[in-house]
C-alpha cells in the first residue's frame, strides 16, 4: 500500500508540472491578408428582349483585371485564368423565398435531364421555381487576340453541364492581352410542331458536332415565357 501511494504521487506531480512547463514562453504571429478579386466584368447583365425562332443574335461581354490587381505596385502575380461557365437561372420570387445561393443551387442540382421534354414530368416542378434555360443556346466567341488565340469559346447548341462546353480564357497584366471581348451569341430555338423546314441545317450550320437536332426543339408550353442563364466568369489559376 505504501508503494501505491508514493507512485500516484509521482503522477500528479508529473501531471502538474507539465501544463506549467508550456506556459513558460510564448509568442503571437499575427497573420493579415485582403482579400479582393481578381477579375472585372462589364456589364453585369445581357438582355435579348423579345427573339424569334431561329434568330441569330449577338451582344458582346468584356472580361479584365479588377482595380486591386491593376494596381501599380501589385507586381507578385500577373496572369489569371479564368472559365465562363453557364447555369440555370432561378425566379425572382424563389430567389426572395428561399435565398440567392439555395435558389441558384436547387436550379442547377434539379435541372431534368431531358431537356424540354414533353414526357418528363420533372419540367413542371422545375419551371415553379426556376425559368426555361436560355444556357444551351447561348455561345461564347473568344476575339482572338492575341494570335493564337489563348481562349477558347462554345458553340451554341450543346450541354451547358458537359466539361467540354466551359469557355476559357487567359490574360496578363505585363503583356498586350490585357482584356478579353467575349461575344454571347444567341442562337433562338424553335417550337415543336412549328420548326421550318430548314431548322436542322440551322442547327447543324452553327455546331456541326450535334447528331440530332430536335432535342434542342422547345415545347410549345414554354411559347411567351422570358428564358434565362446565368453565365459565371471562374478565375481558375492566378500566376
Amino acid at each position: 500500500m505504501k508503494k501505491l501511494l508514493v507512485g500516484l504521487g509521482s503522477v500528479l506531480l508529473v501531471l502538474v508540472a507539465m501544463p506549467l512547463f508550456a506556459a513558460f514562453e510564448a509568442h503571437v504571429v499575427n497573420v493579415s491578408a485582403t482579400i479582393e478579386n481578381a477579375l472585372y466584368v462589364h456589364p453585369q447583365s445581357r438582355e435579348f428582349g423579345t427573339v424569334f425562332p431561329q434568330e441569330y443574335l449577338e451582344q458582346a461581354i468584356f472580361v479584365t483585371f479588377s482595380e486591386s490587381f491593376s494596381a501599380t505596385d501589385q507586381r507578385r502575380v500577373g496572369t489569371v485564368e479564368y472559365a465562363i461557365k453557364q447555369k440555370p437561372k432561378p425566379l425572382a420570387a424563389y430567389e426572395a423565398q428561399v435565398g440567392i445561393e439555395p435558389a441558384r443551387a436547387w436550379c442547377h442540382d434539379n435541372y431534368p435531364i431531358t431537356p424540354y421534354s414533353s414526357t418528363d414530368s420533372s419540367w413542371q416542378s422545375y419551371l415553379t421555381n426556376c425559368m426555361p434555360s436560355l444556357c444551351p443556346y447561348l455561345s461564347k466567341t473568344p476575339d482572338g487576340f492575341p494570335s493564337p488565340s489563348n481562349d477558347t469559346g462554345v458553340l451554341p447548341f450543346h450541354d451547358p453541364f458537359a466539361t467540354s462546353s466551359f469557355a476559357t480564357g487567359k490574360i496578363n497584366k505585363f503583356g498586350t492581352d490585357v482584356g478579353d471581348n467575349w461575344i454571347i451569341d444567341l442562337a433562338v430555338p424553335c417550337f415543336r410542331g412549328q420548326c421550318a423546314q430548314d431548322w436542322s441545317a440551322f442547327v447543324t450550320g452553327k455546331n456541326p458536332s450535334v447528331t440530332d437536332p430536335s432535342i434542342y426543339e422547345l415545347s410549345s408550353e414554354l411559347e411567351h415565357e422570358v428564358f434565362g442563364c446565368n453565365l459565371w466568369v471562374e478565375v481558375t489559376d492566378i500566376y
